[in-house]
C-alpha cells in the first residue's frame, strides 16, 4: 500500500528537476552519516567484545570512541540521520507519484530499522559513560579513606553488571538493524530506477537482485573509506579531536589500524564500482553516468595516496583533506545513482508534467501556463527515446536532422504530426506539446546539430 502517495501532487518539469538536485544533497548527507554509523557501530561492538574478553583497555577505549563518533548527540542524530532519510523518502514518493510501486512502503520499513537502530545505538553510547561513572565510584569505594556502606557498593556493582549486559545487547542490535535497514534502502532505490522490475516486485526480489547485492557490496566498501577518513578527522583534527588527550600508544594504534583499512577499501572502490555499473539497467546508462562514476573512481585513488602518505609518515595528518575527499567521492557516487534514476524514469517525468499541466488547466481558463524551453522538453520528453549520436528507441538525431536543415517548418510539422520516416524504427507517438513548445524544441535540437556539425562531431553510431 503506497500510503504516502496522498502527500504528493503532480509537479512541473522544473519542480521535478529541483527535487532531483535536492535528492542528491540529502542522499549525500544520509550516505556519509550512515556509512559512519554502520561501520562504527559494528566495529565498536566487536572491539567492546574483544576488550571484555581479553581485558585489553585499548580495545575498550576504541569501542567507546567509535560509539562517540557514530552518535555525538541527539541533535546531530536528528539533523543528519533522521531528517535526510525522511526527506529522501518523500522525494522518491513525489518522483514516483501515481506508479503502482511499493517503494514508499519498503523505504518506510528501512526507516523503521534505522530509527530503532538509532535508539539502541544512543543507549549503547550512554552505557559507556555510565561504565566510567561506576568505575570512578569503585575506585573511590576502594580507597582507604572512603566510608561507603556495603549495601550501596553491592547495588552499584549490580547496576554495573546490568549496564554491561545491556550494552552488549544494544551494540549487537544496533549494528544488525543498521545493516538490514541499509540493505532494504539500497534495494528499494535500485528498484526505483529499474522499470523492467516494476511489474510485480516483492521484498525478496528487491533484496536478492543482482543490482542490490552489488550495491550493498559497493556501499560496504564506501562505508569503510568514509569511516576511515572520519576517524582520522574527528579523532585527531576536528575541535581538537576525540582522542586528542589519549596517550601516544593509543593514537599510534588507531592510525595503524585505520590507515591500512582505508587504503584497501579506497583501492577496491573503483573495481567494485565498475562492476556495479555493469548491473545498471540499460535505460539508466548514459555518458553522464559514466562521467560521475569516473569522478568517484578518481577521487578514490587520490584517497589511496593520502592514506598511504599518512601510513608511511606518522607526522603527516591529512585527515581534513581526506574527509573532504570522501565527501566529494560520495557526492559523485550518489550523483551516479541519481543520473541513472533520472534517465530510467524519463517517461514518468513526462507523465507527471502532463498531469501537472492538466491540473493547472483545471483551475481555470485564465491560469497562465508558460511554454517549456527546448532543452527542458528534450531532457524530459525526447531523450527517453532519442539521443543525438547513438541509436536508442528512435534514430539518432545526427541521422535525421540533416534532412531538415533550412526546413524548420517541416521539422516543426513533423514533431507536431509524426509519422514513420526511417525504416527499422517505430513511429514516434504524438506528443502533447503546445505550438510554442514545438518551435522551442525544434530550434534546440537543430541548434545542437549545427553546432556539432561545425565542430566536426556530428557523427552517430548504429
Amino acid at each position: 500500500m503506497n500510503f504516502l502517495d496522498r502527500l504528493a501532487i503532480p509537479e512541473s518539469g522544473e519542480h521535478l528537476e529541483l527535487l532531483r538536485y535536492l535528492l542528491v544533497i540529502v542522499t549525500l548527507i544520509f550516505i556519509v552519516y550512515t556509512g559512519i554509523v554502520v561501520v562504527a557501530s559494528t566495529a565498536s561492538a566487536v572491539f567492546d567484545w574483544r576488550g571484555r574478553k581479553t581485558g585489553n583497555k585499548t580495545y575498550s577505549m576504541f569501542a567507546k570512541d567509535l560509539a562517540d563518533l557514530a552518535v555525538t548527540s541527539r541533535g546531530v542524530l536528528l539533523a543528519i540521520g533522521v531528517l535526510p532519510l525522511i526527506t529522501t523518502i518523500l522525494i522518491y514518493v513525489q518522483l514516483l507519484y501515481g506508479m503502482k510501486l511499493e517503494v514508499s512502503t519498503y523505504m518506510t520499513v528501512a526507516a523503521l530499522f534505522f530509527f530503532v537502530g538509532y535508539y539502541f545505538l544512543y543507549s549503547y553510547k550512554k552505557s559507556f559513560h555510565l561504565d566510567s561513572i561506576y568505575s570512578t565510584f569503585q575506585n573511590l569505594a576502594s580507597s582507604s579513606n572512603a566510608n561507603v556502606r556495603s549495601d550501596v557498593a553491592t547495588d552499584v556493582n549490580s547496576f554495573e553488571r546490568s549496564a554491561v549486559a545491556s550494552r552488549i545487547k544494544n551494540g549487537r542490535r544496533s549494528a544488525l538493524l543498521f545493516w538490514i535497514g541499509t540493505w532494504i534502502f539500497l534495494g528499494t532505490t535500485r528498484l526505483a530506477f529499474t522499470p523492467s522490475r516494476w511489474a510485480h516486485p516483492t521484498l525478496a526480489s528487491v533484496l536478492f537482485s543482482g543490482e542490490t547485492i552489488w550495491s550493498l557490496i559497493d556501499f560496504a566498501i564506501v562505508a569503510l573509506v568514509i569511516t576511515s577518513a572520519a576517524i582520522l578527522f574527528f579523532f585527531f583534527k576536528f575541535e581538537h579531536g576525540i582522542a586528542i588527550n589519549a596517550d601516544d600508544s593509543y593514537r599510534k594504534y588507531v592510525r595503524s589500524l585505520v590507515l591500512p583499512v582505508g587504503i584497501a577499501a579506497a583501492a577496491l572502490e573503483p573495481i567494485v564500482l565498475f562492476f556495479e555499473i555493469q548491473n545498471l539497467p540499460l535505460t539508466g546508462v548514459s555518458n553522464e553516468t559514466f562521467a560521475v562514476a569516473g569522478v568517484a573512481m578518481f577521487v578514490a585513488l587520490i584517497l589511496v595516496i593520502m592514506f598511504y602518505l599518512m601510513l608511511k609518515d606518522s607526522s603527516i595528518n591529512l585527515g581534513s583533506y581526506a574527509f573532504v575527499g570522501v565527501v566529494l567521492m560520495v557526492l559523485a557516487w550518489t550523483a551516479k545513482d541519481e543520473v541513472a534514476f533520472h534517465y530510467a524514469t524519463r517517461a514518468q517525468d513526462q507523465r507527471l508534467d502532463e498531469r501537472y499541466a492538466a491540473m493547472v488547466a483545471s483551475l481555470g481558463p485564465n491560469v497562465a501556463q508558460p511554454a517549456r524551453s527546448g532543452e527542458e522538453i528534450y531532457n524530459t520528453v525526447c531523450s527517453a527515446c532519442h539521443r543525438f549520436n547513438i541509436k536508442l528507441v528512435g534514430p539518432p538525431y545526427f541521422m535525421t536532422l540533416p534532412h531538415f536543415v533550412g526546413k524548420m517548418d517541416s521539422l516543426e510539422n513533423f514533431i507536431s504530426n509524426p509519422y514513420q520516416a526511417v525504416p527499422g524504427y517505430p513511429p514516434m507517438p504524438k506528443q502533447p506539446l503546445k505550438p510554442q513548445e514545438v518551435k522551442n524544441v525544434a530550434e534546440y535540437i537543430m541548434g545542437q546539430y549545427l553546432a556539432a556539425k561545425k565542430a566536426g562531431k556530428a557523427q552517430y553510431t548504429q
